[in-house]
């Protein structure tokens, strides 16, 4: 049976460190090798901890045991994909902003992920449909938006049926949703056992646009993606977009040239999976 024990979550806040994260919340800055030991997935790197990333705290009580750590494949923050870019797009579909992203990456010849939200599939079938037939991948975002590390495990399960049977009947056809990425790129142990155990693998980003906090600034948008020490040519990788946001829509074309003429390879995130596990067997697009 898997441990359905809770650690503690936090959210990193700007300034953080794991050091200052242990100060605060453990009362021992020199904890921080603990909190390294519960996120090997997402912290391979315990110099750096990335801006609203989760993260699971061992008990306050050093004596008392926390749940082990649940290792789980996929794509995460302190990846490095030198020279590769895929471009994601979260919580859609979106009657107005998705038509007009698709638009953009048709006329660039370039395929993307779209990480989709149940209640969206449902309203706008049509635009699921379009994203497969224009030969770009659908992901799991849930089906209503909650945070996995916040519910049980059961409803994390129930919520990657829901939206697996939602992009079925969208689609008219079988469409293995095998990729996750839980909303605000959130799970604890018990989320990444069920999304582990269940077959699927999640898929984080390494490069966030900040097209949900800028919304009026795109500018901020374009440095967010192209900045010099954490931007996607420093990195590679995946980065985040969200395609019901108009400022989303307004950036995507120049990011696009940009990722070109900087000679950056534009994947997908399947073929950044296939290089990670190159001995594994990665599900191929539906």
């Amino acid at each position: 049976m898997p441990d359905t024990r809770r650690n503690a979550t936090y959210t990193v806040q700007p300034g953080d460190t794991l050091g200052s994260i242990a100060k605060a919340k453990l009362g021992d800055a020199r904890r921080y090798n603990e909190i390294v030991t519960l996120n090997p997935d997402v912290l391979p790197d315990p110099n750096r901890v990335v801006v609203g990333m989760t993260i699971e705290l061992p008990p306050t009580n050093p004596a008392e045991a926390p749940a082990p750590p649940a290792r789980i494949r996929g794509l995460f923050w302190s990846e490095r994909f030198p020279g590769r870019a895929a471009l994601t797009f979260d919580d859609g579909p979106h009657p107005v902003n998705t038509p007009k992203v698709l638009d953009v990456l048709k006329k660039e010849g370039v395929k993307a992920t779209f990480f989709v939200v149940g209640t969206n599939v449902r309203k706008y079938p049509e635009l699921v449909r379009r994203i497969v037939a224009e030969g770009h991948a659908l992901g799991s975002h849930s089906d209503n938006h909650p945070d996995y590390a916040k519910v049980d495990g059961a409803e994390v399960a129930r919520q990657l049926a829901q939206l697996q049977t939602a992009v079925n009947e969208a689609l008219g056809r079988p469409y293995t949703l095998w990729q996750v990425r839980p909303p605000y790129g959130s799970m604890d142990s018990v989320a990444k056992e069920v999304i582990q155990s269940s077959g699927h693998m999640a898929v984080l980003w390494t490069v966030d646009s900040r097209d949900w906090r800028f919304r009026r600034d795109d500018s901020r948008i374009i440095q967010s993606v192209f900045s010099p020490t954490d931007g996607i040519k420093a990195r590679g990788g995946v980065i985040l977009f969200h395609d019901i946001h108009s400022q989303t829509v307004r950036v995507i074309d120049d990011v696009v040239v940009r990722l070109k003429r900087e000679r950056l390879n534009l994947v997908t995130t399947e073929q950044l999976l296939r290089q990670k596990y190159p001995e594994s067997s990665v599900p191929a697009v539906s």
